[in-house]
Protein backbone atom coordinates (compact mmCIF):
# COMPACT_ATOMS: atom_id res chain seq x y z
CA UNK A 1 0.00 0.00 0.00
CA UNK A 2 1.55 3.31 -1.11
CA UNK A 3 0.95 6.42 0.96
CA UNK A 4 1.09 9.81 -0.62
CA UNK A 5 3.39 12.35 0.99
CA UNK A 6 4.80 15.81 0.51
CA UNK A 7 8.43 16.56 -0.10
CA UNK A 8 10.04 19.19 2.09
CA UNK A 9 13.51 20.65 2.76
CA UNK A 10 15.02 21.34 6.16
CA UNK A 11 17.54 24.15 6.58
CA UNK A 12 20.34 23.25 9.01
CA UNK A 13 22.13 26.57 8.90
CA UNK A 14 22.79 28.88 11.85
CA UNK A 15 20.11 30.89 13.54
CA UNK A 16 21.51 34.10 11.99
CA UNK A 17 20.67 32.91 8.54
CA UNK A 18 17.17 31.85 9.43
CA UNK A 19 15.75 35.30 8.77
CA UNK A 20 17.67 35.68 5.52
CA UNK A 21 16.75 32.34 3.99
CA UNK A 22 13.58 30.94 5.49
CA UNK A 23 12.65 27.30 4.95
CA UNK A 24 10.49 26.48 2.05
CA UNK A 25 8.45 24.00 4.13
CA UNK A 26 5.04 25.24 5.16
CA UNK A 27 4.29 25.47 8.82
CA UNK A 28 1.30 23.20 8.43
CA UNK A 29 3.31 20.41 6.80
CA UNK A 30 5.28 19.36 9.98
CA UNK A 31 3.29 18.84 13.17
CA UNK A 32 4.61 20.21 16.42
CA UNK A 33 6.17 17.53 18.64
CA UNK A 34 5.23 19.35 21.83
CA UNK A 35 1.63 19.73 20.77
CA UNK A 36 1.32 16.06 19.74
CA UNK A 37 2.62 14.41 22.93
CA UNK A 38 2.64 16.99 25.75
CA UNK A 39 -0.44 18.81 26.94
CA UNK A 40 -0.90 21.67 29.32
CA UNK A 41 -0.18 20.98 32.97
CA UNK A 42 -3.02 21.84 35.27
CA UNK A 43 -2.75 21.86 39.05
CA UNK A 44 -5.77 20.83 41.06
CA UNK A 45 -6.69 21.51 44.64
CA UNK A 46 -6.47 18.38 46.83
CA UNK A 47 -7.95 17.80 50.26
CA UNK A 48 -5.70 16.62 53.12
CA UNK A 49 -5.75 12.84 53.69
CA UNK A 50 -7.93 11.47 56.44
CA UNK A 51 -6.96 8.72 58.85
CA UNK A 52 -8.60 5.31 58.30
CA UNK A 53 -11.46 4.41 60.62
CA UNK A 54 -11.94 1.00 62.14
CA UNK A 55 -15.21 -0.69 61.32
CA UNK A 56 -14.91 -2.87 64.43
CA UNK A 57 -13.47 -1.46 67.70
CA UNK A 58 -11.82 -4.83 68.52
CA UNK A 59 -9.61 -4.64 65.45
CA UNK A 60 -10.84 -7.93 63.97
CA UNK A 61 -13.16 -8.19 60.95
CA UNK A 62 -16.84 -8.49 61.82
CA UNK A 63 -18.59 -11.79 61.24
CA UNK A 64 -20.76 -11.86 58.15
CA UNK A 65 -23.59 -14.34 58.00
CA UNK A 66 -23.95 -16.33 54.82
CA UNK A 67 -27.25 -15.82 53.03
CA UNK A 68 -26.53 -18.03 50.02
CA UNK A 69 -26.83 -21.78 50.48
CA UNK A 70 -23.70 -23.66 49.49
CA UNK A 71 -23.70 -26.15 46.63
CA UNK A 72 -22.81 -29.00 48.98
CA UNK A 73 -25.82 -28.31 51.18
CA UNK A 74 -28.10 -28.10 48.14
CA UNK A 75 -26.86 -31.47 46.91
CA UNK A 76 -27.45 -33.04 50.31
CA UNK A 77 -30.99 -31.67 50.43
CA UNK A 78 -31.69 -32.97 46.92
CA UNK A 79 -30.43 -36.46 47.82
CA UNK A 80 -32.59 -36.51 50.95
CA UNK A 81 -35.74 -35.58 49.01
CA UNK A 82 -35.28 -38.17 46.24
CA UNK A 83 -33.98 -41.45 47.77
CA UNK A 84 -32.90 -44.26 45.50
CA UNK A 85 -35.59 -46.78 44.64
CA UNK A 86 -35.20 -50.18 46.32
CA UNK A 87 -35.73 -53.27 44.22
CA UNK A 88 -36.95 -55.23 47.22
CA UNK A 89 -34.76 -58.30 46.69
CA UNK A 90 -31.18 -59.28 45.98
CA UNK A 91 -31.81 -60.46 42.41
CA UNK A 92 -33.56 -57.35 41.14
CA UNK A 93 -36.86 -59.14 40.54
CA UNK A 94 -40.22 -57.54 40.95
CA UNK A 95 -41.79 -58.30 44.27
CA UNK A 96 -45.49 -58.94 44.23
CA UNK A 97 -47.36 -56.77 46.66
CA UNK A 98 -49.85 -58.62 48.84
CA UNK A 99 -53.41 -57.42 48.57
CA UNK A 100 -55.55 -57.15 51.65
CA UNK A 101 -59.24 -56.43 51.78
CA UNK A 102 -60.42 -53.64 54.05
CA UNK A 103 -62.94 -56.02 55.58
CA UNK A 104 -60.20 -58.17 57.10
CA UNK A 105 -60.09 -58.15 60.86
CA UNK A 106 -57.08 -57.46 63.04
CA UNK A 107 -56.52 -61.18 63.60
CA UNK A 108 -56.39 -61.85 59.87
CA UNK A 109 -54.16 -58.86 59.08
CA UNK A 110 -50.59 -60.17 58.53
CA UNK A 111 -47.71 -58.70 60.46
CA UNK A 112 -44.49 -57.28 58.96
CA UNK A 113 -42.55 -60.45 59.84
CA UNK A 114 -45.03 -62.63 57.99
CA UNK A 115 -44.98 -60.32 54.98
CA UNK A 116 -41.19 -60.39 54.86
CA UNK A 117 -41.07 -64.18 55.10
CA UNK A 118 -43.76 -64.50 52.42
CA UNK A 119 -41.87 -62.14 50.11
CA UNK A 120 -38.64 -64.11 50.59
CA UNK A 121 -40.51 -67.37 49.90
CA UNK A 122 -41.96 -66.00 46.65
CA UNK A 123 -38.56 -64.72 45.60
CA UNK A 124 -36.91 -68.07 46.29
CA UNK A 125 -39.62 -69.94 44.36
CA UNK A 126 -39.19 -67.63 41.37
CA UNK A 127 -35.45 -68.09 41.50
CA UNK A 128 -35.75 -71.87 41.67
CA UNK A 129 -38.32 -71.93 38.86
CA UNK A 130 -35.92 -70.03 36.60
CA UNK A 131 -33.09 -72.54 37.25
CA UNK A 132 -32.65 -75.96 35.69
CA UNK A 133 -32.08 -79.17 37.61
CA UNK A 134 -28.36 -79.14 36.77
CA UNK A 135 -27.99 -75.58 38.06
CA UNK A 136 -29.82 -76.43 41.28
CA UNK A 137 -27.58 -79.48 41.83
CA UNK A 138 -24.46 -77.41 41.11
CA UNK A 139 -25.52 -74.66 43.54
CA UNK A 140 -26.30 -77.25 46.21
CA UNK A 141 -22.85 -78.85 45.84
CA UNK A 142 -21.18 -75.43 46.01
CA UNK A 143 -23.03 -74.55 49.21
CA UNK A 144 -22.17 -77.90 50.77
CA UNK A 145 -18.50 -77.39 49.92
CA UNK A 146 -18.32 -73.82 51.27
CA UNK A 147 -20.34 -74.10 54.48
CA UNK A 148 -19.10 -75.65 57.69
CA UNK A 149 -20.32 -79.28 58.11
CA UNK A 150 -21.46 -78.53 61.66
CA UNK A 151 -23.54 -75.59 60.41
CA UNK A 152 -25.15 -77.75 57.73
CA UNK A 153 -25.98 -80.36 60.35
CA UNK A 154 -27.67 -77.77 62.60
CA UNK A 155 -29.68 -76.37 59.68
CA UNK A 156 -30.88 -79.81 58.65
CA UNK A 157 -31.92 -80.60 62.22
CA UNK A 158 -34.01 -77.44 62.37
CA UNK A 159 -35.77 -78.19 59.10
CA UNK A 160 -39.48 -78.84 59.52
CA UNK A 161 -40.87 -81.24 56.97
CA UNK A 162 -44.49 -81.12 58.12
CA UNK A 163 -47.07 -81.35 55.42
CA UNK A 164 -48.40 -78.04 54.19
CA UNK A 165 -45.34 -75.98 55.33
CA UNK A 166 -42.71 -77.15 52.89
CA UNK A 167 -39.13 -76.33 53.88
CA UNK A 168 -39.68 -72.67 54.75
CA UNK A 169 -42.18 -72.69 57.58
CA UNK A 170 -44.13 -69.77 56.16
CA UNK A 171 -47.59 -71.22 55.81
CA UNK A 172 -48.99 -72.40 59.16
CA UNK A 173 -50.65 -75.83 59.24
CA UNK A 174 -54.33 -75.94 58.67
CA UNK A 175 -56.63 -76.72 61.59
CA UNK A 176 -58.29 -79.55 59.68
CA UNK A 177 -54.93 -81.25 59.19
CA UNK A 178 -54.09 -81.29 62.90
CA UNK A 179 -54.38 -84.79 64.23
CA UNK A 180 -57.00 -85.25 66.82
CA UNK A 181 -55.60 -88.46 68.25
CA UNK A 182 -53.38 -87.45 71.18
CA UNK A 183 -51.57 -90.80 71.14
CA UNK A 184 -50.38 -90.26 67.56
CA UNK A 185 -49.28 -86.75 68.42
CA UNK A 186 -47.31 -87.99 71.42
CA UNK A 187 -45.73 -90.73 69.32
CA UNK A 188 -44.61 -88.24 66.71
CA UNK A 189 -43.27 -85.87 69.34
CA UNK A 190 -41.39 -88.75 70.92
CA UNK A 191 -39.73 -90.12 67.81
CA UNK A 192 -39.92 -87.08 65.55
CA UNK A 193 -39.22 -86.94 61.85
CA UNK A 194 -35.81 -88.40 60.99
CA UNK A 195 -33.51 -85.71 59.71
CA UNK A 196 -31.63 -86.35 56.48
CA UNK A 197 -28.06 -87.54 56.77
CA UNK A 198 -25.72 -84.56 56.51
CA UNK A 199 -23.02 -84.46 53.87
CA UNK A 200 -19.41 -83.94 54.81
CA UNK A 201 -17.14 -85.05 57.63
CA UNK A 202 -18.87 -85.39 61.00
CA UNK A 203 -17.59 -83.22 63.82
CA UNK A 204 -16.26 -85.23 66.77
CA UNK A 205 -17.10 -84.23 70.30
CA UNK A 206 -14.45 -82.22 72.13
CA UNK A 207 -12.37 -84.25 74.54
CA UNK A 208 -12.28 -83.23 78.18
CA UNK A 209 -9.86 -84.15 80.94
CA UNK A 210 -10.90 -84.65 84.53
CA UNK A 211 -8.56 -85.09 87.49
CA UNK A 212 -9.23 -86.96 90.68
CA UNK A 213 -8.25 -83.94 92.77
CA UNK A 214 -11.11 -81.94 91.26
CA UNK A 215 -13.72 -84.23 92.72
CA UNK A 216 -15.36 -83.23 95.95
CA UNK A 217 -14.04 -84.94 99.07
CA UNK A 218 -16.15 -87.75 100.45
CA UNK A 219 -15.82 -86.46 103.98
CA UNK A 220 -15.88 -82.84 105.08
CA UNK A 221 -12.71 -81.27 106.39
CA UNK A 222 -12.60 -81.16 110.14
CA UNK A 223 -13.16 -77.66 111.44
CA UNK A 224 -12.28 -76.56 114.93
CA UNK A 225 -11.93 -73.39 116.90
CA UNK A 226 -8.64 -71.51 117.10
CA UNK A 227 -8.56 -71.98 120.88
CA UNK A 228 -8.64 -75.74 120.40
CA UNK A 229 -5.57 -75.84 118.12
CA UNK A 230 -2.61 -77.30 120.04
CA UNK A 231 0.42 -75.09 120.69
CA UNK A 232 3.33 -75.96 118.37
CA UNK A 233 5.93 -73.63 119.90
CA UNK A 234 7.50 -76.50 121.81
CA UNK A 235 8.01 -78.60 118.70
CA UNK A 236 11.68 -79.01 117.80
CA UNK A 237 12.47 -77.62 114.36
CA UNK A 238 15.56 -79.07 112.64
CA UNK A 239 18.31 -76.50 112.12
CA UNK A 240 19.11 -75.47 108.55
CA UNK A 241 22.76 -74.92 107.64
CA UNK A 242 23.62 -72.08 105.27
CA UNK A 243 27.24 -71.79 104.03
CA UNK A 244 29.02 -68.74 105.37
CA UNK A 245 31.76 -66.92 103.41
CA UNK A 246 35.27 -67.20 104.70
CA UNK A 247 36.45 -64.28 106.78
CA UNK A 248 39.18 -62.42 104.95
CA UNK A 249 41.35 -59.62 106.30
CA UNK A 250 40.66 -56.05 105.28
CA UNK A 251 42.61 -54.78 102.29
CA UNK A 252 45.55 -52.48 102.97
CA UNK A 253 47.10 -50.85 99.87
CA UNK A 254 50.44 -50.50 101.70
CA UNK A 255 50.57 -54.24 102.43
CA UNK A 256 53.17 -56.09 100.28
CA UNK A 257 50.63 -58.87 99.65
CA UNK A 258 47.89 -56.43 98.61
CA UNK A 259 47.44 -57.92 95.14
CA UNK A 260 47.19 -61.48 96.46
CA UNK A 261 44.62 -60.47 99.07
CA UNK A 262 42.64 -58.52 96.47
CA UNK A 263 42.46 -61.54 94.17
CA UNK A 264 41.57 -64.03 96.91
CA UNK A 265 38.79 -61.80 98.31
CA UNK A 266 37.00 -60.61 95.20
CA UNK A 267 38.12 -62.89 92.34
CA UNK A 268 38.92 -66.30 93.83
CA UNK A 269 37.60 -68.23 90.81
CA UNK A 270 39.58 -66.31 88.18
CA UNK A 271 43.14 -67.18 87.17
CA UNK A 272 45.77 -64.91 88.69
CA UNK A 273 48.33 -63.06 86.55
CA UNK A 274 50.54 -60.87 88.78
CA UNK A 275 52.34 -59.32 85.79
CA UNK A 276 49.15 -57.53 84.67
CA UNK A 277 48.66 -56.02 88.12
CA UNK A 278 52.27 -55.04 88.70
CA UNK A 279 51.54 -51.38 87.93
CA UNK A 280 49.08 -51.33 90.84
CA UNK A 281 51.60 -52.62 93.35
CA UNK A 282 52.86 -50.11 95.94
CA UNK A 283 56.36 -48.70 95.57
CA UNK A 284 59.01 -50.75 97.31
CA UNK A 285 60.50 -49.31 100.45
CA UNK A 286 63.93 -47.76 100.23
CA UNK A 287 66.72 -50.32 100.59
CA UNK A 288 64.41 -53.37 100.37
CA UNK A 289 65.12 -56.37 98.17
CA UNK A 290 62.53 -55.25 95.61
CA UNK A 291 64.13 -51.80 95.57
CA UNK A 292 67.59 -53.23 94.98
CA UNK A 293 66.24 -55.25 92.00
CA UNK A 294 65.10 -52.06 90.25
CA UNK A 295 66.95 -51.40 86.93
CA UNK A 296 67.69 -47.80 88.02
CA UNK A 297 68.97 -48.48 91.53
CA UNK A 298 71.64 -45.89 92.49
CA UNK A 299 74.16 -48.35 93.98
CA UNK A 300 74.43 -50.52 90.86
CA UNK A 301 77.95 -50.87 89.49
CA UNK A 302 76.94 -51.14 85.81
CA UNK A 303 73.90 -49.84 83.95
CA UNK A 304 72.86 -50.27 80.30
CA UNK A 305 72.20 -47.29 78.02
CA UNK A 306 68.59 -48.38 77.54
CA UNK A 307 67.98 -47.84 81.30
CA UNK A 308 69.15 -44.20 81.32
CA UNK A 309 66.37 -41.68 81.97
CA UNK A 310 65.89 -38.18 80.58
CA UNK A 311 63.67 -35.24 81.45
CA UNK A 312 61.45 -33.26 79.06
CA UNK A 313 64.38 -31.01 78.06
CA UNK A 314 66.45 -33.98 76.93
CA UNK A 315 68.81 -33.81 79.92
CA UNK A 316 70.16 -36.93 81.59
CA UNK A 317 68.77 -37.73 85.07
CA UNK A 318 71.19 -39.71 87.27
CA UNK A 319 69.61 -42.39 89.53
CA UNK A 320 69.92 -40.39 92.76
CA UNK A 321 68.48 -37.20 91.21
CA UNK A 322 65.76 -39.24 89.49
CA UNK A 323 64.57 -40.61 92.85
CA UNK A 324 64.60 -37.12 94.41
CA UNK A 325 62.38 -35.52 91.73
CA UNK A 326 58.85 -34.94 93.11
CA UNK A 327 55.94 -36.61 91.37
CA UNK A 328 54.35 -33.22 90.60
CA UNK A 329 56.84 -32.69 87.76
CA UNK A 330 55.01 -35.26 85.60
CA UNK A 331 58.05 -37.47 85.00
CA UNK A 332 56.80 -40.52 86.94
CA UNK A 333 54.88 -43.24 85.12
CA UNK A 334 54.16 -46.95 85.36
CA UNK A 335 57.30 -48.36 83.78
CA UNK A 336 60.05 -50.74 84.71
CA UNK A 337 61.18 -48.46 87.55
CA UNK A 338 58.09 -46.57 88.76
CA UNK A 339 59.99 -45.05 91.69
CA UNK A 340 62.40 -43.24 89.31
CA UNK A 341 61.45 -40.14 87.32
CA UNK A 342 62.17 -39.68 83.64
CA UNK A 343 61.76 -41.56 80.37
CA UNK A 344 64.16 -43.96 78.70
CA UNK A 345 64.89 -43.94 74.96
CA UNK A 346 62.89 -47.16 74.26
CA UNK A 347 59.92 -45.71 76.18
CA UNK A 348 60.04 -42.50 74.13
CA UNK A 349 60.23 -44.56 70.93
CA UNK A 350 57.02 -46.40 71.90
CA UNK A 351 55.25 -43.14 72.81
CA UNK A 352 56.24 -41.66 69.43
CA UNK A 353 54.05 -44.31 67.75
CA UNK A 354 51.12 -43.90 70.16
CA UNK A 355 47.56 -43.48 68.96
CA UNK A 356 47.06 -40.51 71.30
CA UNK A 357 48.31 -37.18 69.89
CA UNK A 358 49.28 -35.82 73.33
CA UNK A 359 51.68 -38.72 73.95
CA UNK A 360 53.20 -38.30 70.49
CA UNK A 361 53.76 -34.57 71.07
CA UNK A 362 55.61 -35.19 74.37
CA UNK A 363 57.74 -37.93 72.78
CA UNK A 364 58.64 -35.84 69.69
CA UNK A 365 59.62 -32.80 71.74
CA UNK A 366 61.79 -34.82 74.15
CA UNK A 367 63.44 -36.88 71.37
CA UNK A 368 64.33 -33.77 69.33
CA UNK A 369 66.12 -32.17 72.27
CA UNK A 370 67.81 -35.47 73.17
CA UNK A 371 69.10 -35.96 69.59
CA UNK A 372 70.43 -32.41 69.53
CA UNK A 373 72.42 -32.99 72.75
CA UNK A 374 73.58 -36.41 71.53
CA UNK A 375 74.74 -35.01 68.17
CA UNK A 376 76.64 -32.17 69.84
CA UNK A 377 78.58 -34.69 71.98
CA UNK A 378 77.24 -33.64 75.38
CA UNK A 379 77.76 -37.19 76.82
CA UNK A 380 81.11 -37.92 75.23
CA UNK A 381 82.62 -38.41 71.82
CA UNK A 382 81.37 -40.89 69.25
CA UNK A 383 83.55 -43.70 70.62
CA UNK A 384 82.22 -43.35 74.17
CA UNK A 385 80.14 -46.13 75.67
CA UNK A 386 77.20 -43.89 76.58
CA UNK A 387 77.12 -42.24 73.13
CA UNK A 388 77.36 -45.53 71.26
CA UNK A 389 74.72 -47.14 73.48
CA UNK A 390 72.29 -44.25 73.00
CA UNK A 391 72.76 -44.24 69.22
CA UNK A 392 72.11 -47.96 69.25
CA UNK A 393 68.82 -47.39 71.08
CA UNK A 394 67.89 -44.65 68.58
CA UNK A 395 68.55 -46.98 65.66
CA UNK A 396 66.73 -49.95 67.18
CA UNK A 397 63.66 -47.81 67.93
CA UNK A 398 63.62 -46.33 64.38
CA UNK A 399 63.33 -42.88 65.94
CA UNK A 400 64.74 -40.85 63.03
CA UNK A 401 62.49 -42.63 60.50
CA UNK A 402 59.49 -42.05 62.76
CA UNK A 403 60.24 -38.32 62.97
CA UNK A 404 60.63 -37.99 59.21
CA UNK A 405 57.38 -39.85 58.50
CA UNK A 406 55.41 -37.80 61.04
CA UNK A 407 56.85 -34.52 59.70
CA UNK A 408 55.95 -35.34 56.07
CA UNK A 409 52.51 -36.79 56.79
CA UNK A 410 49.50 -35.23 55.07
CA UNK A 411 46.55 -34.43 57.29
CA UNK A 412 46.16 -35.84 60.77
CA UNK A 413 46.96 -34.03 64.00
CA UNK A 414 48.74 -30.80 63.10
CA UNK A 415 50.20 -30.29 66.57
CA UNK A 416 52.11 -33.58 66.55
CA UNK A 417 53.23 -32.83 62.98
CA UNK A 418 54.74 -29.53 64.13
CA UNK A 419 56.54 -31.20 67.06
CA UNK A 420 57.90 -33.88 64.69
CA UNK A 421 59.15 -31.19 62.28
CA UNK A 422 60.84 -29.37 65.16
CA UNK A 423 62.47 -32.60 66.37
CA UNK A 424 63.79 -33.41 62.89
CA UNK A 425 65.21 -29.86 62.60
CA UNK A 426 66.98 -30.21 66.00
CA UNK A 427 68.42 -33.52 64.87
CA UNK A 428 69.79 -31.78 61.75
CA UNK A 429 71.17 -28.92 63.86
CA UNK A 430 72.94 -31.45 66.04
CA UNK A 431 74.72 -32.94 63.08
CA UNK A 432 72.11 -35.21 61.54
CA UNK A 433 74.20 -38.29 62.19
CA UNK A 434 73.00 -41.87 61.83
CA UNK A 435 74.54 -44.64 63.86
CA UNK A 436 75.88 -47.57 61.88
CA UNK A 437 76.83 -50.86 63.49
CA UNK A 438 80.50 -51.76 63.14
Amino acid sequence: MNLRGQRFTVDLSDEEDEHASPSRVSTHAIPSVSNAFIGDIQERQTAPPTAPKLSNPTGFPQHKKRTRVSAFKQQRAKDAKAPAADTGNAFGMTTPKPSFSPQSTNAEYPSEDVNERRRIDVENNQRLAAMSAEEIAEEREELMAQLDPSLIERLLKRANLDQGRGDTGIEPPKISEVKENPEEVAEELKHGVPAPKPLGKPVAAQKTVKFEDDSEPAETVGLQRASEIPDKSNIEVPSIHFPQPQDLPDLDPSDPSFLENLHSKYYPNLPADPSKLAWMAPLPTHGSIADQESPYYPNKETMSASALRFDFRGGLLPPRISRAVPSTKGLHHHGEAPEAAGYTVPELARLARSAFPAQRCIAFQTLGRLLYRLGRGEWGDEDGEITKGLWRCVEEGKIVQTLEEAASAEGGHQGSKMYATEAAWLWQKGGGKRWKAN
